[in-house]
């Protein structure tokens, strides 16, 4: 072998190696032998800043493809269209969802995808989509963006009210109301002597009723025994009432079969006698419907009898 032919070799060797090196290379940095991609479409209605093509596809923080295309929607030019190349055995169902998320502070986003349920059926395209599409929602960063707006807008809206409240009148009246409150706070304290004297009163009566609450009860019950005695009085007089009018009756037969004289003196005292009579019966009646009315209504014997409804025009 001649030397030139053994340089030959030898240049084909390190072009091979070199060739085998690239292509190694090119291998690690592509993941791994070809794969197959399936493209999905992703419409955002908020700015998609720092989203650059080949930027990663993440399914709950897995890199499973990258970012193809990145525009306007030519239908609607309030949306983003975003091409998406993921990985064919990626779940994409029906419930999944696409979400915008920026890496730290340097700015460049992702997109990254949630939900994917088991019972949820895989993600297709309609007949006249060139890509099935993946609905997305707002970013933290938009989601915090909207709160922080709403607060805001909350709190100068109750800034306007309190305005609107704390007006020049309101505030006049406010100043009077609360130098009433000094007024009243200032006579309190004069007259804390005597608020002091009333409180204690106070609290002598409330301690007094309470004893007299305790005694009511023996208080009614006297009241029941004094209603029966006079009840039983009642009923003694109404006896006697009628012995004593049957008494007469037989001195009225009496004095009719004796003389002149007794007739006399028959005519003379029997019309009191029969007086004598009525009266016991009027006070024994009296007594009984007195003793009925304590009976039915102890208090009568302290506080009297209740007062007459008015009647009409009075």
């Amino acid at each position: 072998m001649t030397p030139r032919s053994s340089y030959v070799l030898v240049g084909v060797f390190v072009l091979m190696l070199g060739a085998a090196l690239i292509a190694g290379l090119l291998w690690l940095t592509t993941g791994g032998p070809p794969r197959d991609y399936s493209g999905y479409l992703v419409y955002m209605t908020e700015s998609v800043s720092g989203l650059d093509v080949d930027a990663e596809v993440k399914y709950k923080g897995v890199n499973i493809g990258r970012v193809s295309e990145v525009g306007l929607d030519p239908v609607n030019p309030e949306r983003v269209r975003i091409v998406l190349l993921v990985l064919e055995d990626t779940p994409v169902k029906t419930d999944t969802v696409a979400t915008l998320e920026s890496q730290g502070i340097t700015g460049i986003a992702n997109i990254n995808l949630t939900g994917g349920s088991r019972d949820a059926s895989v993600l297709t395209k309609f007949e006249n989509e060139e890509y099935p599409i993946i609905a997305s929602r707002p970013s933290l960063l938009m989601r915090l963006d909207d709160s922080v707006s709403e607060l805001f807008d909350s709190i100068i809206a109750t800034s306007d009210r309190l305005g609107e409240v704390l007006n020049e009148e309101n505030q006049a009246k406010i100043a009077a109301t609360l130098a009433n409150s000094e007024q009243l706070t200032a006579s309190l304290s004069a007259r804390a002597e005597e608020l002091t004297t009333l409180l204690e009163n106070t609290n002598l009566l409330v301690t007094k009723v309470d004893a007299a609450t305790s005694q009511l009860p023996q208080l009614v019950d006297q009241f029941t025994r004094t209603a029966s005695a006079l009840e039983s009085m009642a009923l003694n007089l109404a006896a006697a009432g009628e012995t004593l009018q049957a008494t007469t009756v037989d001195l009225q037969n009496t004095v009719s079969s004796s003389g002149t004289d007794v007739r006399a003196f028959t005519s003379s005292a029997m019309p009191q006698a029969n007086q004598l009579i009525q009266e016991l019966k009027i006070t024994a009646g009296n007594l009984r419907a007195v003793s009925e009315s304590l009976q039915d209504d102890p208090s009568r014997l302290l506080f009297g009898s209740p007062e007459p409804e008015p009647g009409p025009g009075e």
